[in-house]
């Protein structure tokens, strides 16, 4: 029962410590760029593709052998 309760607090926390980041910024102030520079997203694709790929093959075969 503790380890549950500890697991929401967890999770209730990060999320509140993840979403007071959209509020770092002040709305009211214009940026001079409009357009800022585009994240590089693309050389980061297939690495996080393929670790997803283990991460799920390792949770299957685990969940495959505790049933």
């Amino acid at each position: 029962m503790k380890n549950s309760i500890t697991t929401k607090i967890s999770s209730l926390l990060l999320l509140l410590f993840l979403s007071t980041a959209s509020f770092a910024q002040n709305p009211t102030e214009v940026p001079d760029d409009e357009d800022p520079a585009p994240a590089p997203i693309n050389d980061y694709i297939v690495p996080m593709l393929l670790a997803g790929v283990v991460l799920g093959y390792t949770f299957m075969k685990g969940k495959a052998k505790k049933a």
